[in-house]
């Protein structure tokens, strides 16, 4: 019989590959559509950072970081209506390190989105585990136009931005608090809700946000809380919802420590804001009228915001500098509205708690987007209610709200009142759904885009670096407003460009557009952002007499009653004149005197700033013996040579209006002891009255 000799065949040799972590999981589905789904919601922002730039309060936030240290006074100053210093410190070193770079400042933004989008897509794993449910209110928020405007404008990305970044991380820590993974979790969310006190006023209810969710989700619920047991097999379970009060009070009693210094927190914070509101008077907080608090929260609550969160607007008008206001279709408020209730509708007949999270919801918007808006604005137009930015942080919270009210949190049993029907038409509905809000708010997103107007403020900042340039060290620039069109008139001093331009120039001339020095050459910016030579828009002038040369003196002095200056950076005034040897003159208003030095010549024009505010004023050849005949006097506001009239300006507010001037011609004094008593203004005796119109910008003969 033959024999069977077994022969053992050597091992083949194998190759393990050891995949990264993050690599091998995304082979989920859920984590790869979630991925790509950031990804394509950053590459959608993109544009929109490249067609805006710095705007209105952004170009005042770049001037105050070069002319303040971070001190205590600048980080806590209120700025119209808003306690913020961690944005404050933000907007100082990111213009410190390089003014008026966008680059910069949308590199920043854009790493803080990103950082928001993936920790929310965490978040939301980590709240309902990797189900594909998580997909939707990640789209919401990634996709929501409402957040764009806030994104865009760097003065509301500095509050916005970091506000929603606290939100996420606030509650992931919470959450990982509730979960029973140490108390350390619990000290970092209240270290979260700080970071976003620091950047929004709104952050100091973040507190309540926190406490609202920990009671209605994240804490894990103890043995037939909130239910009734089964009463057979097969049967779904009732919870009854009376149990949030009852969540509530055991929270407070076993973590009274923890929502204690949450209360302290909330009450330092509005002491603090309460303390600094003289550095800002007449900003923030004011008794709203009721006509116009009405409107706002009208447009806000029943408008701009239900038409956002299903991918309106569609259309924004109308159009300011910092980008189009929402103004969605009549159509499209009526359908979102429709769409909203069916969504709560659904989920309250389906998921058991979906209320709590619908009242989280109203609670919000109501409470910290509204009610605040309606305070700091609502003085002003309805109107205010079509910006989306009042709302953006609410996006994050609805996401939240709307997972927590569809699916159930992990390890959650019976979550649901009853089962989906086999076969129904629900996933079809769902998809359909989606798919329509992605392309409304591509659409809307795209729209918005096209509304804003970085190109033209690019043009005039690039235009105002290549003069500062260009210009020799000694140049001297008088401020001058920035066109209306850059920032708004109502900003006052603050949008003068030796405030807003200064953080362009070289050390050397931007000292000297602070403090402008006497010059036969000196410059102001147009309006398009280049140096020309400076003129006078006067509010007062003279001239010499028909057939006279000079202006008439009474040994080499001459006092006018009439002129009026109210004193600030923009005060300038201009000097025709001609002279034999070098001397100088004395220009006295209310009593102060500046001496200004003539050179020998036979066409001089000299220009030098007027800081002092007061009411009438004296000139004085200071050697009258130097053959100086004074062609001609202008004072009033920097100009453009041959630039056309500014409209007249209010008077500044507390200044005292002095008489309108006498049509009686000037007569020179007999001596300068003899003019009459000059009132400063400001001072008690002046008569109000309306401020003197100013004549055509008029450049004083030589």
């Amino acid at each position: 019989m033959p024999q069977t000799i077994a022969v053992e065949q050597p091992e083949q040799p194998t190759v393990r590959i050891a995949y990264p972590r993050w690599l091998a999981r995304l082979a989920n589905p859920v984590l790869l559509i979630g991925t790509l789904l950031v990804l394509a919601s950053l590459a959608l922002r993109v544009p929109v950072l490249r067609s805006a730039y710095f705007i209105e309060d952004d170009l005042l936030f770049v001037g105050d970081a070069y002319e303040h240290e971070l001190t205590f006074d600048f980080l806590f100053r209120i700025h119209k209506g808003h306690l913020m210093p961690g944005a404050l410190a933000l907007t100082w070193v990111e213009s410190r390190l390089a003014a008026y770079d966008w680059l910069l400042v949308a590199s920043v933004t854009f790493v803080l989105q990103a950082l928001i989008s993936v920790l929310l897509f965490r978040l939301l794993w980590q709240l309902f585990g990797p189900r594909a449910g998580i997909l939707l209110p990640l789209a919401v928020y990634l996709f929501s136009p409402l957040t764009i405007p806030a994104f865009s404008w760097w003065s509301a990305a500095i509050n916005a931005v970091p506000l929603q970044l606290a939100i996420v991380l606030a509650v992931s820590a919470q959450l990982r608090h509730a979960r029973g993974e140490g108390t350390r979790y619990a000290w970092k969310a209240l270290g979260w809700v700080v970071f976003g006190m620091a950047f929004s006023t709104k952050g100091v209810f973040l507190p309540l946000l926190l406490f609202a969710l920990t009671t209605a989700f994240l804490r894990p619920r103890r043995q037939n809380e909130g239910e009734v047991p089964r009463q057979g097999q097969g049967e779904p379970r009732r919870h009854a919802e009376g149990g949030w009060l009852t969540a509530m009070a055991r929270e407070l009693r076993d973590h009274w420590r923890l929502w204690g210094a949450h209360l302290l927190l909330m009450g330092g914070y509005t002491a603090l804001y309460l303390s600094r509101q003289y550095t800002a008077p007449g900003e923030g907080a004011a008794l709203p009228k009721v006509d116009v608090a009405t409107d706002l929260a009208g447009t806000l609550l029943g408008r701009t915001l239900p038409a956002g969160l299903v991918g309106g607007p569609l259309s924004w008008s109308p159009v300011p500098s910092t980008g189009g206001m929402a103004h969605p279709s009549t159509l499209l408020v009526a359908a979102a509205w429709a769409v909203l209730a069916v969504v709560v509708a659904a989920t309250l007949l389906y998921r058991f708690r979906a209320a709590r999270a619908w009242v989280i919801f109203v609670v919000y918007v109501v409470a910290v987007d509204a009610i605040p808006t309606v305070i700091a604005r609502g003085t002003a137009l309805g109107l205010v209610g079509a910006e989306t930015r009042y709302v953006a942080d609410a996006v994050v919270v609805f996401a939240l709200c709307l997972g927590a009210a569809l699916l159930p949190l992990r390890d959650e049993p019976d979550a649901y009142r009853r089962s989906v029907p086999a076969g129904s038409a629900v996933p079809l509905v769902a998809g359909l759904t989606v798919g329509a809000f992605l392309v409304m708010s591509v659409v809307s997103i795209e729209n918005y885009r096209q509304t804003l107007s970085g190109d033209r403020v690019r043009a005039y900042l690039d235009n105002v670096r290549a003069s500062l340039a260009k210009a020799p060290a000694g140049t001297v620039i008088f401020s001058r407003a920035v066109p209306e069109s850059i920032v708004l008139s109502w900003n006052g001093n603050r949008r003068l460009s030796h405030h807003l331009l200064a953080p362009l120039a070289p050390p050397a001339i931007r000292a000297k557009m602070r403090v402008p020095e006497p010059s036969e050459h000196a410059m102001v910016f147009d309006d398009s952002g280049r140096l020309v030579p400076v003129s006078v828009a006067p509010a007062f002038a003279q001239v010499p007499p028909p057939k006279k040369k000079c202006l008439p003196t009474l040994e080499g002095a001459v006092y006018y009653p009439e002129p009026v200056s109210w004193g600030g950076p923009d005060g300038v005034a201009g000097l025709a004149y001609s002279a034999k040897r070098p001397t100088s003159v004395s220009i006295e208003i209310s009593g102060r005197s500046q001496q200004l030095n003539l050179a020998a010549t036979s066409s001089g024009l000299l220009h030098f700033p007027i800081l002092t505010p007061g009411k009438g004023l004296l000139l004085r050849v200071d050697d009258p013996s130097a053959g100086v005949c004074l062609r001609g006097f202008a004072l009033g506001a920097a100009v453009p040579v041959n630039a056309p009239p500014p409209p007249a300006a209010p008077a500044p507010q507390g200044a005292v209006t002095p008489p309108p001037p006498t049509a009686t011609p000037v007569q020179p004094a007999a001596t300068p002891a003899s003019r009459p008593a000059a009132t400063p203004a400001g001072k008690t005796g002046a008569t109000p009255a309306a401020r003197q119109t100013r004549k055509p910008a008029v450049t004083p003969t030589p």
